[in-house]
């Protein structure tokens, strides 16, 4: 809330910004405080009642707490909340979809790649700089040799990471001074990226979401480290699946 001067007398309310501005008022009233509302509570008040066709009204009570209620008297400031809210998820998931369909990397890349900065033209004439993913020399080689021992030797991922622990240099870690884990190996075996797609929204919160509700491209958009073959047979068996985890495999356009 932003605190304004105000007399009850002759209505004089500049905002306080000093002493110059309080000696502008020639009433014998006093001035008192009043409360007015932040510029993105009347933000609401317009959205609100753009969409829903109610007359909404901004009223203290004294407390120096706004409150945007209805013509009905209901309080309706949470709820204009929510709906801006989830109109602005929604635009900014929509962008990002419409990114990843393009084939545009978003986040960091993953092991093996790097990101490329293109400068891109939208049909509206905007120049954007986007993210394209192109092989690594030197990391790309350890994702390729990842997916023989897995693919054609059926190795399990304790024992891939054991191996390439054995030889940090040829084979470096995914963090600056790091090791290779179980976990580390198996995240690079069931990221469908490495097939040439663009793919995101496999996880919300933290959690695995079912294969149909992923984002991917349905061409492949920057190069591939492995055939789609070789993937899906370096996938973990069900056996190994944790609990609510998606198959990485049926994630293809060409498998779908």
């Amino acid at each position: 809330m932003t605190t304004r001067l105000y007399c009850r007398e002759c209505g004089w309310h500049p905002k306080f910004r000093g002493k110059r501005a309080a000696g502008r008022h020639h009433c014998t009233g006093t001035p008192v405080a009043a409360t007015c509302p932040p510029w993105w509570s009347r933000l609401w008040t317009n959205l609100w009642t753009g969409w829903s066709g109610v007359a909404a009204v901004d009223t203290d009570d004294g407390t120096g707490e706004g409150k945007l209620v209805d013509a009905r008297g209901n309080r309706i400031q949470w709820a204009v909340l929510a709906a801006h809210h989830v109109e602005t998820t929604r635009r900014a998931r929509q962008a990002m979809v419409e990114l990843v369909r393009a084939g545009y990397q978003i986040g960091p890349p993953p092991y093996g790649y790097r990101a490329l900065r293109i400068r891109v033209t939208d049909p509206r004439g905007h120049s954007r700089l986007r993210a394209v993913l192109v092989p690594d020399w030197q990391t790309a080689a350890v994702v390729k040799q990842i997916f023989i021992w897995r693919a054609d030797h059926g190795l399990k991922f304790a024992v891939i990471a054991s191996r390439l622990n054995s030889d940090p240099r040829q084979y470096p870690a995914p963090t600056p001074n790091g090791r290779w884990t179980a976990k580390a190996v198996r995240r690079i075996v069931t990221n469908a990226k490495y097939t040439g797609h663009q793919v995101w929204a496999r996880t919300v919160a933290g959690r695995p979401v079912p294969v149909e509700q992923w984002v991917t491209s349905a061409l492949k958009v920057h190069e591939p480290l492995v055939d789609e073959r070789t993937f899906r047979r370096a996938q973990p068996r069900p056996a190994e699946h944790p609990p609510g985890a998606a198959n990485p495999a049926d994630c293809s356009p060409s498998a779908a």
